[in-house]
C-alpha cells in the first residue's frame, strides 16, 4: 500500500483537500458547493483515467490489476458522490436566491 501512496501523492493531496472542504460545506455555501463540484468533475476524470491504465500502473508499483482498479474506483464514486450533492447544493442556493429575488 506504501508504494500506492508514494505513486499517488499528488492525487491522494488533492483528494483530501477535496474531502476536507467537503467536510465543512454547508447547505447554504453554494460559491464554495459550485467550486467542489468543479473539483470534484476534474478529479473524478483523473481517476478514471488511472483506472483504465490500472494494469500499467499496477505493474509499475507491483500491485495487481484488480486490487489497484478496485481503490481508484472507490477513490472515483466517492468523488462523483459528492459532486452530486454539491450540485444540489448550488442549486437549492441558486434557487433561494432567485425567490428573494422575486419576492417569493
Amino acid at each position: 500500500m506504501n508504494n500506492i501512496n508514494s505513486f499517488f501523492k499528488e492525487d491522494l493531496k488533492q483528494y483530501q483537500f477535496i474531502l476536507d472542504n467537503y467536510e465543512g460545506l454547508s447547505s447554504e455555501d453554494g460559491v464554495t458547493a459550485y467550486e467542489l463540484a468543479k473539483q470534484c468533475i476534474v478529479q473524478a476524470d483523473r481517476w478514471s483515467e488511472i483506472s483504465l491504465n490500472a494494469s500499467k500502473i499496477g505493474k509499475e508499483i507491483n500491485v495487481s490489476k484488480t486490487d489497484l482498479y478496485n481503490w481508484v474506483y472507490h477513490k472515483y464514486r466517492i468523488l462523483m458522490t459528492i459532486h452530486e450533492f454539491c450540485r444540489v447544493v448550488y442549486r437549492q442556493c441558486e434557487e433561494q436566491m432567485r425567490n428573494r429575488w422575486n419576492g417569493n
